[in-house]
């Protein structure tokens, strides 16, 4: 398959697409997907599993990430994670979820990378750890550059982590300054039509007003000595 098609699918503004344009990418994802295809098969299952330019069907999804899995295709074990991970019109299993992640992080799968890094944070399927979770973050980051798509999901995590204290020390202005960065990046992906840059913002925003109000209890009453001359 061309890697064309791959940059057509994680570039377009789905916004702004014509529906010619939608349905030619489709017909050239599934065409490509039947034909053998391991990546366009991970990509057919993105179009059922987001519902983009077909119904959302996470069952037929799931089918085309298993088979593109079994090809190798790191994109298909990340998402069949996902699908395991969420319970995607199956039960929750956080057994095969880790195992799906760990597949596509061994070839340095920055999602993937993230995934098990939530999954050490959380304690699920394997025992909590905090220092691991951030560790992975911080692969997961070293994977990416500042305009990727996935770019505010890991940093905002890392900035959760510096608040908490999840692995490593309270640092309140840093962990500001990395969520205030996922902030800005997730608006600007909204402007362009992403589909899951939506997500962090509750967190985000819940992190941010909460880091403010303990700034503000520390700081406050210091500067309220301070007045204008």
């Amino acid at each position: 398959m061309p890697e064309s098609l791959k940059s057509r699918f994680e570039s377009c503004d789905r916004r702004t697409m014509r529906q010619n344009e939608k349905d030619a990418l489709k017909s050239d994802i599934l065409a490509a997907a039947e034909a053998g295809s391991a990546q366009a098969m991970y990509l057919a299952g993105r179009l059922y599993y987001e519902g983009f330019t077909v119904d959302q069907d996470y069952t037929t999804a799931r089918k085309w990430f298993e088979r593109a899995a079994d090809q190798g295709e790191d994109g298909g074990c990340l998402y069949l994670g996902y699908c395991y991970y969420y319970g995607r019109n199956i039960p929750v299993d956080y057994e095969k979820a880790f195992h799906a992640f760990s597949l596509a992080a061994e070839n340095g799968d920055h999602c993937a990378l993230y995934k098990l890094g939530d999954m050490y944070r959380d304690g699920r399927y394997v025992k909590q750890n905090g220092k691991k979770a951030i560790d992975y973050y911080r692969q997961a980051l070293s994977h990416v550059t500042s305009d990727s798509p996935d770019y505010p999901n890991i940093v905002s995590r890392i900035g959760h982590c510096l608040f908490l204290g999840i692995g490593c020390p309270p640092d309140l202005l840093a962990a500001m300054h990395d969520l205030n960065t996922a902030k800005e990046k997730c608006y600007a992906l909204l402007a362009k039509g992403d589909p899951y840059a939506h997500l962090p913002l509750p967190g985000i925003k819940a992190d941010l007003s909460a880091i403010e109000s303990q700034l503000d209890r520390q700081f406050a009453p210091e500067a309220q000595n301070v007045q204008y001359t």
